[in-house]
């Protein structure tokens, strides 16, 4: 034993190299899907082993309590998130079984994810990696707000051909339902936002007007949303530059958002989650500013204004942005507890005015609420699961769940990735389910408690594209059409009019885009490297993605969907670069 020790002692590379390539061979072998090229393999096991000898000579700083600590959190997810997932494949009703070899799996992925996030704690902690993405404060150049201007104008004009493309936009499925309200062939309903909808109705309106064609407000709206996305976008990319981020490093975060064709589509696609994701990403900018660099501007009356507005404007812009605003209120309350008095009344105020306006307001001015089945898509969908899987059920849950849906029909309708099938089911009793919701939650609880493993699958089925790094599909990645009408609708695609190019045919299948579990990865590295660095008022401006998950994790309609998390995407270049936003690790006993 003596001997093999000091082997390895004196050939540390040999050693290192061994246990890459071990690892990049039992990685590409335990991978369904992942054909053994020897190539790859050698590519992997060469970022193994640049990985291991990286660690190997900080070794000492993973005895630091909160190092390890965090490094075994993230680790220890990310093993068990490749495990799960295995088991999950995306149309698939069935959950595979777990066999004794996955035990050995997860030990593997777990010593990989304490390996990969201990080298990315080092990464954002190492002098070399942060000059070359952030130089030292002496050296950072003046950024000026023309270059504001000038980002946006450099996405506006790569965002034009889409534009011109699709002209005059894109009005999806529920859009349409939006547009419907507001030109009164359907009654208000503020499952699709009140808000929103009023800004679709008045723009159409505005077209009308001007040359009594609905086209031209379809267009306005295309314009109007893709100056602000723009605007929004570029106040981002010169925000990093206030910040200090090299040009160099902006410059691939401009292309990232200027690359055709999905942040074009995005910039005229009429949803309302492009608006709804740059108040967050203002939001963020806003806390950073206040909250983190300078602590007590935050009590200031104006900031505090700010603050309520861009509360009250995401809250209005979507339904789960509440739930957004209750998680940074309770954190801003602890961190602010010893100013209560000067941001209690602004925290709870901005709160009270969200739930002012979307309830009385909204029920005595449209007679619009909110839509219950929209709340309930994940225990809809375990009861619908137990009910097909043939799981346990009492004369009550068969009687209640026959009465929201005939029990012969769950078969048809069900699927583990999307709960519409279900609840826009022609036999689906909405009324029944809004008239009996203690029933339902009474329902899910007694079914609980007989099929608790089916449950958990339909949990995890249901949510997969939202912690899987890999798992996504390109379900609701873009619209490309102008969903059928009456009121004269359409699209010209000038391309093919005119110039006789297929542009819109070929475009549609051009898009693409990374799995949305990763985004969401990313937020929960940071938010751990935060807490590693002992940092915890940076994890502030990251509360408004986090609780966006949070909320898809409790009530999601879809296990995939790259727009419901879209402020990830667009907050992509913030994420990449915010381990170096953060400062070096406080030492124990440092203020």
């Amino acid at each position: 034993m003596k001997r093999v020790k000091a082997f390895f002692k004196e050939n540390e590379g040999l050693a290192a190299i061994l246990f890459a390539i071990m690892g990049s061979n039992i990685l590409f072998f335990n991978q369904k899907g992942w054909l053994m090229n020897p190539v790859y393999i050698a590519g992997a096991a060469i970022v193994f082993y640049a990985g291991i000898r990286y660690a190997w000579t900080q070794r000492k700083c993973f005895l630091q309590a909160r190092i390890w600590k965090g490094s075994l959190i993230l680790g220890l997810l990310f093993s068990a998130m490749v495990v799960v997932g295995s088991k999950i494949t995306a149309e698939n009703v069935v959950f595979e079984a777990f066999h004794i070899a996955d035990l050995f799996s997860f030990l593997f992925y777990l010593v990989v994810g304490c390996l990969l996030f201990f080298d990315l704690y080092l990464l954002s902690e190492d002098k070399k990696i942060t000059g070359f993405i952030k130089p030292i404060e002496e050296k950072k150049e003046k950024s000026g707000k023309k270059n504001w201007l000038i980002y946006s104008i450099i996405l506006i004009l790569a965002w034009i051909p889409v534009f011109i493309t699709y002209y005059p936009g894109i009005m999806p499925e529920d859009a349409s339902v939006s547009v419907a309200i507001s030109m009164g062939s359907l009654p208000w309903d503020n499952h699709f936002p009140v808000f929103y909808t009023l800004i679709v109705g008045k723009l159409i309106y505005i077209g009308d007007c001007l040359l009594h064609d609905v086209n031209l407000g379809i267009a306005l709206y295309s314009v109007l949303q893709m100056v602000i996305m723009a605007g929004g976008l570029g106040y981002l990319l010169y925000w990093l530059e206030k910040k200090g981020i090299r040009k160099g490093v902006l410059y691939l975060g401009l292309a990232y958002f200027a690359a055709a064709p999905m942040f074009g589509n995005y910039a005229i696609v009429m949803w309302k989650d492009p608006w709804f994701s740059e108040l967050l990403i203002l939001l963020a900018i806003f806390l950073y500013e206040h909250t983190v660099e300078d602590r007590m501007s935050f009590l200031k009356g104006r900031n505090l204004f700010y603050y309520a507005v861009l509360i009250v404007l995401m809250c209005l812009m979507r339904n789960n942005g509440i739930y957004i605003a209750v998680l940074i209120t309770l954190y801003l309350l602890i961190v602010y507890r010893k100013e209560l008095k000067k941001v209690l009344p602004v925290l709870v105020g901005s709160i009270f005015v969200v739930w002012f306006i979307t309830g009385p307001v909204y029920k005595h001015v449209f007679s619009a609420e909110n839509v219950f089945v929209e709340s309930i898509g994940i225990p809809l969908q375990q009861m619908a699961r137990t009910v097909v899987m043939g799981g346990e059920m009492d004369q009550e849950d068969r009687e209640f769940m026959d009465h929201l849906l005939p029990l012969e029909k769950y078969q048809e309708y069900y699927s583990p990735n999307l709960v519409d099938y279900i609840k826009w089911a022609p036999e689906f009793d909405t009324p029944y389910l809004d008239a009996h919701k203690k029933e339902f939650f009474k329902t899910w609880w007694s079914m609980l408690l007989k099929n608790f493993d089916l449950y958990v699958e339909q949990y995890l089925m249901g949510t997969y594209g939202y912690w899987h790094i890999g798992g996504d599909t390109n379900y609701e990645l873009v619209k490309v059409e102008v969903t059928g009408n009456d009121w004269g609708m359409y699209q010209s695609s000038p391309f093919e009019t005119i110039l006789g190019y297929p542009m819109k045919e070929t475009l549609n299948g051009k898009y693409d885009y990374i799995a949305s579990g990763l985004l969401v990865w990313a937020v929960l590295v940071n938010v751990v490297l935060c807490w590693m660095k002992k940092r915890g008022n940076y994890i502030i401006p990251l509360l408004g993605m986090v609780g966006n998950w949070l909320t898809l994790m409790v009530a999601t309609p879809t296990a995939f969907g790259v727009r419901y998390i879209f402020v990830c995407v667009i907050g992509l270049p913030l994420l990449m670069v915010y381990p170096w936003l953060i400062p070096g690790r406080k030492e124990d006993g440092q203020k």
